[in-house]
C-alpha cells in the first residue's frame, strides 16, 4: 500500500524525524542529547497517558500492552518498562529494527516486534493498547477497519489509548474540514507531487488524514466500551483527539 511504502521510506531515510518531526530529531543533526531528549519525551507522554487513562476509565492493568505503531520505540520502552510482556507493531522493517536496537539498548527484553497485528496469534489479547500520531497518517478507511482490530484485540475490562486527528485548523471557516474544491484539487495534485519528490529526491510524503469521530465512537461502543475519556491534542494545527477507551 501506498502509506505503507512512504513509511518504509522515512524510515530508511530519516526515522527518528519520521516519529517527531523536528528539525534536532533529523539524522544529520541527531546528537546524543538529543537523542536522550526524543526518548525522555516519550517517557513522559506515556506518565500522562496513563494518569489521564486512570482518570477517565479507573485502575490499569499494564500486564499485556500493545503499542500499535512503535516506530522507534519512543513510546513502547517506557510502556515495556511497566509491562510484564510488551508487543511492538510497525508496518515499515527498518523501524522495527531500529526499535529492537534501542530495546536492547534500554535492556527491554520483554519486548516482542511485528509489522502487522496478523502476525500475533489470534487469540491472544491485549490488557492495554496505545496507538498515538501513527492514524493519521494511514488512509482512513484502512484506519477505521485498523480501530476494530484493536478494540477486538482489548480484553475485557482493558484500556485502549487511541489517537486520531479530526480536522485542520486551517479550515477554521469550515469547522475544521476541508472544503470539498480543496480536496479534488490534492486528489489531481497527489501524483504530479509525488514525481516531483522522487525527481529532486525531497523528503518521502507524510500523509495526515482526518477521521469522521462518529465513526470512531460507533466502532467504540460496537467493540462493548462503555466508559471513555478524551483529551483534545493540537499538533502544528492539526487538531485530534485522544481517546481512553474501557471495554467492559
Amino acid at each position: 500500500m501506498v502509506t505503507d511504502a512512504q513509511w518504509q521510506a522515512w524510515a530508511e531515510r530519516d526515522p527518528y524525524f519520521g516519529v517527531l518531526t523536528e528539525e534536532r530529531y533529523r539524522s544529520r543533526s541527531l546528537t546524543a542529547e538529543s537523542l536522550e531528549e526524543f526518548f525522555r519525551s516519550g517517557r513522559q507522554h506515556v506518565q500522562q497517558t496513563l494518569e489521564d487513562c486512570a482518570r477517565h476509565c479507573g485502575a490499569l492493568c499494564l500486564r499485556h500492552c500493545l503499542d500499535f505503531g512503535c516506530g522507534v520505540g519512543r513510546l513502547l520502552i517506557p510502556l515495556a518498562g511497566l509491562a510484564e510482556v510488551c508487543v511492538g507493531i510497525d508496518i515499515a522493517p527498518a523501524m522495527l529494527a531500529e526499535a529492537a536496537r534501542n530495546c536492547e539498548r534500554y535492556h527491554c527484553h520483554n519486548v516482542r516486534l511485528a509489522r502487522t497485528l496478523e502476525e500475533l496469534p489470534a487469540a491472544e489479547r491485549f490488557t492495554f493498547i496505545h496507538s498515538h500520531i501513527v492514524l493519521q497518517h494511514l488512509e482512513p478507511q484502512r484506519g477505521l477497519g485498523l480501530i476494530r482490530s484493536l478494540l477486538g484485540r482489548l480484553e475485557s475490562g482493558g484500556v485502549a489509548a487511541l489517537h486520531v486527528t479530526y480536522a485542520h485548523a486551517k479550515h477554521r471557516r469550515n469547522l475544521g474540514v476541508r472544503p470539498w474544491v480543496s480536496r479534488l484539487n490534492l486528489l489531481v495534485r497527489r501524483p504530479l507531487t509525488r514525481l516531483r519528490r522522487r525527481i529532486t529526491r525531497r523528503d518521502p510524503p507524510m500523509q495526515m488524514n482526518v477521521y469522521d469521530l462518529n465513526r470512531v465512537l460507533y466502532l467504540a461502543q460496537e467493540a462493548g466500551v462503555r466508559q471513555a475519556g478524551l483529551r483534545f491534542t493540537d499538533h502544528a494545527g492539526h487538531l485530534g483527539v485522544m481517546l481512553f477507551l474501557r471495554r467492559e
